[in-house]
């Protein structure tokens, strides 16, 4: 009898045990309880938490805010870091999310089916006529809906054409060719250099293609690589295109996350050398840098440059794991640039009758000062409010990327698209149009731009109560990208 109680007791102890085993698994962890672990005291459950709430995305950013201004400094400085991040990358994502087209050429000539192609995708695409032998010939593309990027590439495979990769690009003759220093040409951006295409069976290069910025590790032949035989030092070059319009300024800095080499090795990033030249055998040199020379002739007129450096070639230095390795297995990273948007809030005044002769400060170095308010002085008068704003002129915008007394050809001003404005709403938050608006002085220190504006306001209408410096924000945003099988120089 006890052998049978103790067999009931055991199956019991197995059915139990059953039903426990096949019980539904624990929801998962949600992203405010992800938060609560950043203040963890064990290490391990730190990164834990911080690795599962970058992979959630946008969907962590409420608990990561939420955190930011917790009790916590663990919590709060690694929410900060997060929602830094992934505020970025979300950000990044809808400004620069592709167009989708669906290609349909049926024996279309080559060189119809690129126009429309251009006009369709807004790519700076064009065939080079020295190296295409039948622009008239005849292609047949019909694919599906797909980003611009990937839909260049597949009109690129049916057509036979493929794309030549230059490191610098052509520098326009300047049409006066009077004596003395003649400024060169702007130096294009991305946006301008073109797509150009050629004869020949197109190459898949490693990159991603699917926003409205491509990035591309160039050919392993592409001479703007360099490597540093039997150190595993190496800088690959990418080629990073964004689309036209998208008010690309400039790269600013690419972090690699991974690097994984052919034999399994891990790397990471490199240190960038960039050789400074020490003279230039076409001319006189006057001033250096690197880079550039400033050369004049025996006649006293400047010699411009041939070339300038394309801008959408960027180089990443790299240190490989194994030295001898061929290809990289795994190739992890972003890369950051910045963005001109026009039409932005960059100062914000509330009630300036209050704030008198406080100078407020926005993005770009712009300065805003509120000088006077004066209310309408009878019946029929008008109110008046004047400014002051200042931003840095365009020297001084080329002098801090240069370095001021970093010499050497002063660039031509690049377009600058849309200025700052003062704009004036009411209580309500709505516009309050200015019966009139003028400048009434203006100084240039050859940094900064000073200007001050006079702003009158009709009868009934009454004075701002908020006043707003609007103009173009640069703004910071991230491309990343994960590629496989990268061929190395």
């Amino acid at each position: 009898m006890g052998r049978l109680i103790a067999a009931v007791g055991a199956c019991g102890l197995g059915i139990a045990f059953a039903a426990a085993s096949g019980a539904a698994p624990p929801p998962p962890p949600t992203p405010a309880g992800l938060a609560e672990q950043l203040g963890s005291e064990q290490f391990a459950e730190r990164e834990a938490a911080s690795a599962a709430l970058e992979r959630l995305g946008a969907a962590a950013i409420p608990a990561l805010r939420a955190a930011a201004n917790g009790s916590s400094p663990e919590a709060r400085d690694r929410a900060q870091a997060l929602l830094t991040r992934l505020t970025r990358l979300s950000e990044s994502r809808a400004r620069l999310a592709a167009r989708r087209v669906a290609l349909e050429y049926r024996d279309v000539p080559l060189g119809s089916a690129l126009n429309d192609l251009r006009t369709r995708t807004g790519l700076n695409v064009t065939l080079d006529p020295l190296r295409v032998e039948n622009p008239l010939r005849k292609v047949t593309c019909v694919t599906g809906e797909l980003p611009v990027w990937e839909a260049l590439e597949a009109f690129c495979a049916a057509a036979g054409v493929r794309e030549a990769f230059r490191t610098d690009v052509d520098v326009p003759k300047p049409s006066s060719m009077r004596r003395g220093f003649v400024p060169p040409p702007a130096a294009p951006g991305a946006e301008a250099v073109p797509v150009v295409l050629i004869d020949g069976a197109p190459d898949r290069l490693a990159g991603t293609r699917s926003g409205a910025v491509r990035v591309l590790v160039l050919p392993a032949a592409f001479p703007g690589h360099r490597v540093t035989l039997g150190t595993g030092d190496l800088t690959l070059a990418l080629d990073v295109t964004p689309v036209p319009g998208l008010g690309w300024q400039e790269v600013v800095g690419v972090k690699v996350h991974k690097v994984i080499d052919s034999e399994g090795r891990a790397g990471g990033a490199g240190t960038e050398k960039n050789p400074t030249p020490t003279h230039d055998p076409t001319g006189t040199v006057v001033f250096a840098r690197p880079g550039v020379a400033l050369r004049f002739d025996a006649n006293g007129n400047s010699i411009p440059p041939e070339s300038l450096p394309n801008a959408r070639v960027v180089t990443v230095p790299l240190r490989l794991g194994t030295p001898s390795a061929r290809s990289l297995k795994r190739l992890e990273g972003s890369v950051f640039a910045e963005v001109q948007v026009p039409n932005q809030q960059l100062i914000v005044v509330e009630h300036p009758e209050k704030r008198l002769n406080a100078a407020f400060e926005g993005p770009g170095e712009v300065r805003f000062t509120v000088l006077e308010v004066r209310a309408a002085p009878g019946p029929g008068g008008l109110g008046t409010v004047r400014v002051q704003l200042e931003h840095p002129s365009d020297f001084g915008l080329t002098a801090r990327k240069r370095g001021f007394n970093n010499f050497g050809w002063p660039e031509a001003p690049r377009p600058g698209g849309q200025g700052n404005r003062v704009e004036a709403y009411d209580a309500a938050g709505q516009p309050l149009p200015a019966a009139s608006s003028a400048s009434t002085s203006f100084s240039n220190d050859g940094t900064f731009l000073t200007h001050t504006y006079t702003m009158t306001f009709r009868p009934g209408q009454g004075l701002p109560a908020k006043l707003a410096v609007v103009g173009p924000k640069l703004v910071t945003v991230e491309v990343p990208f994960a590629l496989d099988d990268v061929p190395l120089p």
